[in-house]
């Protein structure tokens, strides 16, 4: 966005404008296009809500679902959802749909009984974690917007498209989710005992038959200059979350070679495995998104931090 751009939606924001509001107050939540100014954010979004605006309306449920600029609050959420489709907005509209009458959050929010494979890594799955149709929802938002999946990059930092990842995904910034991926993500949260805050962005991952994720480690390599300062201002990768959206394919298992153990779960099942034992990292989660025979793989994939992060 031009400075003359940015210029002519604030002044459209001050002038009362609903729609200019909640992209102003979009991109001061998560410093995109314009400085990070999330006190801000939360005025203008609030203000936008409150004109009945339901983009805002659905973006004010998300901080309600988080605490951000208010107290954390289930049922807030629920009814600014719930007005935004009493408007019209099909998305809103679907999210009712799924969240269910009467909405129950504490149901949303208990996650089943996991199986425990492993002590050392710690090695977790969880059946049904999620509904099918929960699973279809968030395959939808992804769908659109599917690109090349990328790796980081140990030499230069960063990350790059890269022939050992083949897959193609999407990133769902925090503007990006809505009420029911949130309570997903609050759901992940209460299943490994770690708060949403450090969750990284969730990924929503889809591969053509072929297509794989050769065998890499998720924790950061504190021994590569890089990757070492990334580790210093935003922490280390202590657990990787995977959701499995579909099982109509064949081939496409999660393996790991060092502990001679593969797992592809069933639609809504869910996979937690701790990349960090006894605060180091662990070479024996070296893993690997085996390359799927037949038919598409969609996959959830979550890297959750061991301090807090910014919203993005």
């Amino acid at each position: 966005m031009t400075s003359a751009d940015l210029g002519s939606l604030q002044q459209r924001a001050a002038a009362g404008d609903a729609r200019a509001q909640y992209e102003l107050g979009s991109l001061l939540l998560v410093g995109r296009g314009a400085p990070w100014a999330p006190e801000q954010a939360y005025k203008l979004i609030d203000a936008a809500a409150a004109q009945g605006e339901a983009n805002a309306l659905q973006l004010a449920a998300v901080l309600a679902a988080l605490g951000e600029g208010r107290s954390q609050d289930w049922a807030e959420a629920h009814d600014l959802v719930a007005r935004a489709a009493q408007a019209g907005d099909a998305r809103a509209q679907g999210q009712l749909a799924l969240l269910g009458a009467p909405f129950e959050a504490q149901a949303w929010l208990a996650p089943p009984q996991p199986k425990q494979h492993f002590d050392a890594p710690r090695v977790l799955t969880f059946e049904r974690f999620i509904s099918p149709e929960t699973c279809e929802w968030i395959r939808n938002i992804a769908a659109p917007r599917l690109e090349a999946a990328r790796v980081k990059n140990p030499e230069r930092g960063g990350a790059n498209a890269d022939s050992y990842r083949s897959n193609t995904g999407m990133g769902l910034s925090v503007l990006d989710t809505d009420l029911v991926v949130q309570l997903v993500h609050a759901r992940i949260a209460r299943a490994i005992g770690v708060p949403v805050r450090q969750q990284e962005p969730t990924n929503v991952l889809h591969y053509e038959p072929g297509q794989e994720y050769k065998p890499h480690f998720d924790f950061i390599d504190p021994g590569v200059a890089h990757f070492a300062q990334e580790v210093q201002r935003l922490g280390q990768r202590i657990v990787t979350f995977l959701i499995y959206l579909n099982d109509d394919y064949e081939g496409g298992a999660t393996a790991f070679p060092r502990l001679n153990w593969s797992f592809k779960g069933r639609q809504g099942d869910a996979l937690a495995f701790w990349n960090v034992t006894d605060g180091r990292p662990d070479p024996r989660t070296l893993h690997a998104g085996a390359p799927t025979t037949h038919g598409v793989k969609w996959l959830f994939s979550k890297w959750v931090r061991d301090r807090a992060l910014p919203l993005v």
